[in-house]
């Protein structure tokens, strides 16, 4: 309880006062409830008011506790709060820092678990300080040197990357691997711009999760090696590196075969190290970025594995990788990142697709989808044909401007597929999907395309698919990812050349948001239909009483982006 007379002081006052004399509770509530905002960081000096970044808050402990002299110093230009030890220490005052507050990691009960032997074996009878820990800390770094701990099986750079590609690269904090995608971006800062990576295939489970696989190099008229050992030995570091400027433009090589970084141990890769190695690259802000992504995945497998002396400091965490101001330094999309169509532009795209349908099967319809429904492509990518959840009656539903919307079932984007593989969605089936659904079951009806109907991706890739053993029904293949579609960069080249109209197919969901926005839907109705990231989604298992919102917004925006269709065939 503030006192009444503290409550009547100026606030500069009040903070003066605070440092000396005022405590809190030594709780984690409490600690979590202080504000910068609320705090004074301002004093008096020489007659002027001077400010500091920094106050020091007592904690209300017992005097003769393990717990005297622990304040809370808090930091105004960050809002970190941090747990520290005032002493005394040859009759001059000290500070000893205990570690930040984080109410999930670090609170009041593991401050008391460290600060309790630091105070035994530091302080006498009587509680007097005969020992400085912070020396004591100092002496511990310099007297256990890196060639002294025996007890830490150290590996270079280069065997973490041949231990993390061989259990395909596997999440730290859940179960499971990172996803394909993932897996071929990461690998090529680890592993790739080299010969080697003309052996590997890449694969998603049902789950969601990545697996590589090995496959023979047709031209290099080479067979698969049978394991990551072999193909390591074949094309060791060093040797095997792209020089096809075609393939290789920029001359990059990755980590594996740099002589500088690779071969030494993966705790001397510090920040500094890494920093430069980054700085080394080149490239655009998006690719330094991906490889200081890949290198953050390496260091945590190995502390994971425990072969790090330095474990507790992770050197990824703190290097920044500056976005460039200048558009030449940006990655070639970049520019598009918060744009969207106009409803006119959309319109054009969309008839443009339905056109070039002849050329590209199945990645023309797999575009319209995107931009009908405002899904991430990837995610598209794999969709199976069981996916679609086909009601046995459809739903008629009224909307606001008293039209009538149809729907017929929901497509279900389930958690393997999406992008942070925690969580289903759906998108529901209104007419124009259906439709779009329909003219996907015609291409099946073309002369040459009658066995696709066997693939179960919803996407299969005409230009993948090999027909001979899809002829041959080679179930194993027929089911794999090599059957699905990947890729329609060249059928979106054609719709940019043709239409004149620029931009990327990821623009499809902020033009889907945009769009609703601009008819009236809300936050609140838009978050089931684009199922951002960062806004809570519905899962599949939905609540059933929101349904009839959730179609009522599914219709509205149907309304917006319909055109006249082609019929299906």
């Amino acid at each position: 309880m503030v006192p009444a007379w503290f409550r009547l002081c100026t606030k500069l006052v009040r903070n003066e006062i605070m440092e000396t004399s005022t405590k809190i509770e030594f709780k984690n509530t409490a600690i979590a409830k202080i504000k910068t905002g609320d705090l004074d960081f301002s004093y008096i000096k020489d007659g002027q008011i001077k400010h500091k970044d920094r106050l020091y808050i007592p904690f209300n402990v017992p005097k003769r506790s393990t717990l005297k002299g622990l304040k809370l110093c808090i930091h105004k230009s960050t809002g970190n709060k941090f747990f520290i030890v005032n002493f005394w220490f040859d009759s001059k005052p000290q500070k000893y820092s205990l570690g930040k507050f984080d109410p999930d990691l670090f609170g009041t009960n593991e401050v008391e678990d460290k600060l309790l032997p630091i105070v035994r074996s530091h302080t006498d009878d009587n509680g007097h300080w005969i020992k400085n820990p912070n020396t004591t800390e100092k002496e511990a770094i310099r007297v256990i040197k890196r060639e002294d701990r025996i007890d830490i099986e150290r590996k270079t750079v280069n065997e973490g990357i041949e231990a993390l590609m061989n259990v395909n690269m596997p999440k730290i904090a859940s179960e499971g691997t990172l996803c394909a995608k993932s897996i071929r971006e990461q690998s090529r800062f680890l592993i790739g711009y080299n010969k080697r990576t003309g052996f590997l295939s890449y694969s998603d489970d049902d789950n969601g999760n990545g697996h590589v696989s090995f496959r023979p190099n047709y031209k290099s008229r080479s067979v698969a090696p049978d394991s990551w050992t072999m193909l390591f030995e074949k094309y060791p570091s060093g040797q095997g590196t792209v020089k096809d400027k075609k393939k290789n433009k920029n001359g990059q090589v990755a980590l594996y075969d740099n002589q500088e970084y690779g071969k030494q141990y993966i705790d001397e890769f510090d920040k500094k190290q890494i920093q430069n190695y980054i700085n080394s690259l080149g490239g655009t802000y998006s690719y330094k970025k991906g490889c200081l992504t890949a290198i953050k995945t390496l260091w945590n497998f190995c502390n994971d594995k425990g072969w790090l002396n330095n474990a507790e400091y992770d050197p990824t965490k703190t290097i920044k990788i500056k976005r460039p101001t200048k558009y030449s330094d940006l990655a070639v999309n970049t520019s598009y990142n918060d744009k969207s169509f106009s409803r006119t532009q959309l319109q054009t795209v969309l008839s443009k697709l339905q056109e070039l349908t002849t050329d590209y099967p199945f990645a023309s319809e797999n575009v319209q989808l995107v931009f009908l429904t405002g899904q991430r492509q990837e995610e598209t990518y794999k969709l199976k044909k069981k996916d679609l959840e086909w009601w046995n009656e459809p739903v008629h539903v009224q909307l606001d401007n008293g039209t009538t919307e149809t729907i017929y079932g929901k497509i279900n984007f389930k958690k393997g597929i999406t992008k942070r593989r925690n969580k289903g969605k759906f998108y529901l089936i209104n007419q124009d999907i259906k439709d779009l659904l329909d003219r996907v079951e015609a291409i099946y009806k073309r002369p040459g395309y009658e066995n696709y109907k066997l693939v179960p991706w919803l996407f299969p890739s005409p230009t993948r698919i090999d027909s001979k053993r899809l002829n041959n029904q080679e179930g194993a293949y027929i089911k794999s990812n090599l059957t699905r579609l990947r890729s329609t960069k060249g059928l979106w080249e054609r719709v940019r050349t043709e239409t004149g109209i620029l931009g990327v197919v990821r623009m499809a969901r902020k033009t889907l948001i945009s769009l609703g926005k601009d008819a009236g839907l809300t936050n609140k109705q838009l978050k089931p239909l684009s199922n951002h990231d960062q806004e809570r989604t519905m899962d599949i298992n939905y609540d059933k009483s929101q349904l009839p919102d959730i179609m009522k917004a599914c219709g509205t925006v149907a309304q917006i982006l319909r055109f006249p269709n082609k019929k299906a065939g």
